[in-house]
């Protein structure tokens, strides 16, 4: 190995720890983190955390007794599902702001990304890096 080749990997090495650290940090600042969603009626309101995960469901007003129960049970619904989509585009803005950009975090959070694919774009784009090691064609 060159030197040049050296330099190159203990500073993706040292890249990589900063990476760690931030991302360490943004999961602690997650930590405690609650989202309120209200319905647009204001009959509902949902409390989750960071991961979307339903910590308790409030009803403010008295509006809930007289609703029809398909009618609430969708402003339920509706109401989680806002709870939960405003706590994904959260964890997507803090974590966007420590990895790198082409990372798809949205979907690496609803858990729909191709972890399998993103590893072999990484292992195409290594040859490419400057006084990466050829193969050995012999």
């Amino acid at each position: 190995m060159s030197t040049s080749w050296h330099e190159e990997i203990a500073r993706a090495y040292a890249e990589l720890e900063q990476s760690q650290q931030a991302i360490a940090q943004v999961q602690h600042d997650m930590a405690g983190r609650t989202i309120t969603a209200t319905s647009k009626n204001r009959t509902v309101s949902v409390v989750v955390d960071a991961q979307g995960e339903v910590l308790d469901v409030k009803f403010p007003t008295r509006a809930y007794r007289s609703m029809p129960t398909p009618e609430l049970s969708a402003l339920l619904v509706e109401t989680i599902g806002q709870a939960r989509r405003q706590a994904t585009a959260e964890l997507a803005s803090m974590f966007s702001a420590v990895l790198p950009q082409a990372t798809p975090i949205a979907d690496m959070l609803n858990g729909t990304a191709d972890i399998d694919e993103m590893m072999r774009e990484v292992m195409r784009q290594m040859p490419d890096m400057p006084g990466a090691p050829r193969p050995d064609r012999s």
